[in-house]
């Protein structure tokens, strides 16, 4: 036995243990301008350590690879590496990351000339978009707490919880739909990848999107064609994937996937740190024939959610993760897009002459294996951040490269139907 059952915190759920196998960490980065105290970000990550016990959890698996979050018990805490280096480039930290022995760490990089990067690495399986930057945003503010007083006062959290559990709690059951009816399809021979034996760990593998920024005038004619469209910013850039995908490889049919935030959806409502992953999926798929108006398209994307969030059927999601994702699914899901928008990233606390510049996001895992089924054919990550907003893209195969260009493009000029509606 590799715990004591006193350790035990609890098996995750499969909306956590899709993130297992691969010891997914999620990372929030960020270039530092101006004199970074590298004593005072410690401590920060201290507090920060202190204030939210999960991170310091850790994660061991069973003889079938099943996650099981345990207490640190005496382990003592790994706290910030501190080095010198590039600070231009994220990096995979010198030191191991390892999900059996930690959940978040805090690599920064040093170098002359008052710069620096700082990155907040943190499992999947315990935190989702929303939940990483509430760390990272509390990290700043313990930090310029400590610069400006010299102390840090921390109110501890409870260890945060899955969505299966919150929507068990609220009497929600599995249904017969599960909203992705669209995007997916019966497994087939072609898709399955048999039995797949324990493995032993790979080397870390960083995922550092490739990206393309707007400009904060470029993001502002996005936000105003949205307002004046009567659509969701969500569903311009997602008809903005859906139409530069279409374009790219010539396709007739194109699926997407896209997480939607669940927390204040929930009755009561549930704070950024008091869930793991709380975000149900959802599906939509057209035809490329179909995609010919940007506006037209974007409202399409907005009537299907608000359909589908009518119907209960993004929370339905979550409770059908077995059939799509681990050993034990039927349904495949290849060949979608995958599209993930975490709105406007809060300007993060600093003391006054420290710059916190270019935010990104990563992925990092700690101990990839052979994958227990297809992927979507791309990946695009949207956010904005002091005004831009950004693009990242992740796989998407030989045409990839002209991915971002094509989707920046679909926002970077007034489709004829807004032109139609100025003229």
């Amino acid at each position: 036995m590799l715990w004591e059952p006193e350790d035990v915190v609890r098996v995750l759920d499969p909306s956590e243990q899709r993130f297992v196998r691969h010891a997914t960490y999620t990372g929030r980065s960020v270039t530092v301008l101006g004199e970074l105290e590298a004593a005072a970000l410690g401590a920060a990550f201290a507090a920060l350590q202190q204030a939210y016990p999960i991170l310091v959890c850790r994660i061991v698996e069973d003889a079938d690879e099943n996650g099981i979050l345990l207490r640190p018990g005496h382990i003592e805490a790994v706290g910030a590496w501190v080095s010198f280096g590039e600070p231009d480039e994220v990096r995979i930290p010198t030191e191991p990351m390892d999900p059996g022995a930690q959940l978040a760490y805090l690599d920064v990089v040093l170098a002359e000339e008052d710069r620096a990067r700082v990155t907040l690495f943190v499992h999947h399986g315990v935190a989702d978009a929303a939940h990483c930057v509430e760390l990272f945003a509390r990290l700043w503010s313990y930090y310029t707490g400590y610069v400006e007083t010299g102390a840090i006062t921390v109110d501890a959290h409870e260890y945060p919880v899955s969505l299966e559990s919150l929507l068990a709690h609220r009497g929600i059951e599995r249904g017969p739909r599960s909203g992705l009816e669209l995007v997916t399809r019966p497994l087939v021979v072609a898709d399955a990848v048999g039995v797949v034996e324990p493995s032993p760990p790979s080397s870390p593998a960083l995922a550092r999107p490739a990206r393309v920024h707007l400009d904060p005038a470029e993001t502002a004619r996005v936000l105003e064609l949205a307002r004046a469209q009567a659509v969701s910013v969500n569903g311009l850039v997602t008809a903005a994937a859906v139409r530069a995908f279409a374009a790219v490889y010539g396709v007739a049919w194109v699926g997407c996937v896209y997480p939607v935030d669940l927390r204040r959806r929930l009755d009561p409502p549930v704070a950024a740190a008091g869930g793991t992953n709380l975000s149900g999926l959802a599906g939509f798929a057209t035809g490329s024939a179909d995609t010919d108006d940007l506006v037209g398209l974007a409202r399409r994307i907005g009537t299907s959610l608000h359909d589908d969030l009518g119907a209960g059927v993004i929370e339905q999601s979550v409770l059908h993760f077995p059939d799509f994702f681990g050993p034990g699914r039927i349904r495949s899901t290849a060949g979608h897009i995958a599209l993930t928008n975490t709105g406007t990233v809060p300007t993060f606390h600093a003391p006054a002459g420290l710059i916190l510049d270019d935010y990104e996001i990563v992925y990092l895992s700690a101990h990839p294996r052979p994958s227990t089924g297809a992927s979507a054919a791309v990946t695009f990550l949207v956010y904005t951040y002091l005004g831009r907003l950004t693009i990242g893209r992740l796989g998407g195969g030989a045409l990839a490269a002209e991915l971002l260009d094509a989707m920046a493009s679909e926002l970077s000029w007034p489709p004829a139907s807004q032109e139609a509606a100025t003229a």
